[in-house]
This record gives C-alpha cells, structure tokens and sequence, in this order.
C-alpha cells in the first residue's frame, strides 16, 4: 500500500490518502492484534477467512433457523391449542383470549431494541443461549396453566423472552458476514 502524504497551506493538519498497488499485500492495523494471522499471506488469511465462513455456515445458520422455526410453531400451536379446547378449558372469554394473544406481540415489541442494545455492549454468546433457555422455560410453563389470567401472563412472558432473538440474530449476521454475504445468510434463515 503506498501512502502519499500532502499538506495544506491553509492548515497545519497532515491529510493521508491511501492507494492500492495490485499484488501488493495491504497492512491491516489490526493485524498485529492476532499473532496466528502477521506471519500470513494475503492469500493463506483469504483461506482462513473462507473456512471459518463455511463453519458458520454450517453450525450458525442451522441454529438460527431452527429456533426461528420453534418460534413459529409456538404461535401457530396456540392457535391449534384454541381449537383444541383450551380456551374453554380455562374459562376464558374471547375477549382474553385476544388480549392472550396481543400480549405475546406486546411483550415481543418492546423487548426488541432494549436487548439489541445490551447485546452490542455485553457477550453474545451468554446473552443469545440465556435468552433462548428464558423462552424455552417459559414456553414449558405454559402446560401448567389454570386460569385465564395464567395464560396472560405467561404470553406476555413468552413475548419478552423471544422478542430479542430476532434482533440479536440479525445483528450477529451483519457483524460475522460482510454486506455482500449478510443479505443471503438471513435470507436462509427467514426461508427456513
């Protein structure tokens, strides 16, 4: 990389402008932060970098996608559960059904962005498998209903638990894949 210094009459600030030569292995600053990578080339770092997309491909994208899947169906089931006699088994009037159901939605919204942004501060990989095993529990809580109000309680709870997954999910892709690469990957696990 040739670096080209010029300096303005107007000021004393010192401006660099970069260029790329073909060929010509580009210093990264931060390269020195990894040991495994400074004694590499260009081509053997493009190697690595293609294998480590391949595991997340691989590990990341099955994961995600299941657990979207498992969200899906827990909404679809509470449906089947309706027509299944829940509804009538909790004494519950249409109305709190409904307000069943719009809680789960309340829960989920508002957890969103407060979770993103503890997550792009704190440790993913705590928080992602901690906020999945909230939703799990809860969702298994739900077999222990009686009442109507239960029932409320524990949509809202599942809301708040599976709220941050989608949003911390996406965040993790944009930070592991380039903007090239990113668009695919949540493509995959949208598609599911």
């Amino acid at each position: 990389m040739a670096i080209q210094r010029t300096v303005s009459h107007a000021s004393s600030v010192e401006k660099q402008s970069a260029t790329h030569v073909e060929g010509e292995a580009a210093e990264d600053e931060y390269l020195p932060m990894f040991p495994l990578l400074v004694n590499k080339t260009l081509e053997e770092r493009q190697l690595i970098e293609k294998k480590l997309k391949r595991k997340l491909d691989w590990v990341f994208l099955p994961v995600v996608t299941l657990m979207l899947l498992m969200g899906y169906l827990d909404r679809i089931n509470v449906a089947n559960a309706r027509l299944a006699g829940m509804q009538e088994d909790l004494h519950m009037s249409d109305t709190m059904w409904s307000a069943g159901i719009s809680l789960f939605y309340v829960g989920y919204i508002v957890t969103q962005l407060p979770a993103t942004v503890y997550l792009a501060k704190g440790l993913p990989r705590w928080q992602m498998p901690a906020y999945v095993v909230a939703w799990s529990v809860v969702t298994a809580c739900m077999a222990a209903m009686t009442s109507g109000w239960s029932f409320l309680l524990c949509r809202f709870m599942v809301g708040v638990a599976e709220g941050p997954f989608l949003p911390m999910v996406s965040l993790m892709t944009s930070s592991w894949y380039t903007k090239e690469e990113a668009p695919l990957r949540m493509a995959i696990w949208h598609a599911g």
